[in-house]
């Protein structure tokens, strides 16, 4: 699951980062963060995963609902720059998204299961100390389950 997230973020440019959570995310942003890390997502750490069984008894691919913060640094302080950089990372979470998707399929048991549902984001135009501008994205996933056979 954290792998499959990695690689989809490594194929459209973004550094994906898992966070501590014991640790405001705050700190950790601007510890991690370095010019040449950006764009940056964070992953929460806190990824919980629910299993069922099927009709047949075979387990079910687990469900994780996943929340990312995916930030840039826009070129100035102003207001206007900060807006464009969120719209920016709001274009790339879609991106990456994309790239999810794609990642996910090999682990599709049911043709026609959604692998990548209920996707969120919420524009944050000026986060955090460093005033980092993206976007607080939220989606459910479906990972890789052992085989059944």
């Amino acid at each position: 699951m954290i792998a499959d997230i990695k690689t989809a973020a490594e194929a459209v440019g973004i550094t994906a980062v898992i966070t501590n959570s014991k640790e405001k995310i705050e700190t950790q942003l601007n510890r991690i963060t370095r010019i040449e890390d950006l764009p940056l997502m964070l992953v929460s750490w806190d990824l919980e995963s629910t299993i069922d069984f099927d009709e047949h008894g075979f387990l079910t691919n687990p469900v994780t609902n996943c929340v990312v913060l995916l930030m840039d640094k826009a070129d100035d302080s102003t207001k206007d720059e900060a807006e464009n950089t969120a719209e920016a990372m709001a274009t790339l979470f879609q991106s990456f998204c994309k790239s999810l998707y794609t990642q996910l399929t090999q682990y599709q048991k049911v043709q026609g299961q959604d692998m990548l549902t209920n996707i969120t984001y919420s524009l944050a135009p000026q986060y955090g100390l460093g005033k980092h501008s993206g976007v607080l994205g939220r989606f459910t996933m479906q990972s890789q389950s052992i085989d059944n056979c």
